[in-house]
């Protein structure tokens, strides 16, 4: 089974995802987390997904406030990525945000921020799904969008190729 996991592993490294900032409160202050699973999954009610280690300080935190923010990284926040990415490390994010009332925080300069509260959340294996209702969307610049392959942070290429 552990190499049935470690492939596993690999084949969804190799998965290129957009980059999300997941923010919620702790402690009275914005926390943020870096997340590739996160999607669209209703427009009608307006849905989104967006799973968690069961064992993460924000999935209890979401838990306890029942809201959560959606921010679509850009190109230029590989270091907005880093911070909500480093491992057993606080992720208090002050720097990186703005506080938009009731749980809700935008990332600054965002392609998008999304503010939900919880509709329904699901365990599955060792994580926790959440399934936001979107209550609120502040769109940014349109620009470039931060993605995530191969365990490292990049940007998306416009150029075609034939």
């Amino acid at each position: 089974m552990d190499e049935v996991k470690n492939k596993f592993r690999e084949s969804m490294s190799r998965l290129a995802t957009g980059v999300t900032i997941v923010m919620t409160e702790i402690e009275g202050r914005p926390w943020g987390l870096t997340v590739s699973a996160c999607c669209s999954i209703s427009m009608e009610p307006p849905l989104i997904l967006i799973s968690l280690a069961t064992q993460a300080a924000s999935t209890q935190a979401i838990i306890n406030n029942q809201r959560f923010s959606v921010s679509v990284l850009a190109e230029d926040q590989i270091e907005v990525a880093r911070s909500g990415a480093k491992a057993g490390a606080p992720k208090f994010f002050e720097e990186f945000s703005e506080s938009k009332g009731s749980f809700n925080y935008d990332v600054k300069n965002a392609l998008a921020n999304v503010h939900c509260r919880v509709e329904q959340t699901v365990t599955a294996g060792d994580h926790t799904i959440f399934i936001g209702f979107v209550e609120d969307v502040i769109l940014g610049e349109s620009k470039s969008p931060l993605l995530h392959f191969n365990r490292q942070f990049g940007e998306f290429n416009t150029a075609v190729r034939n």
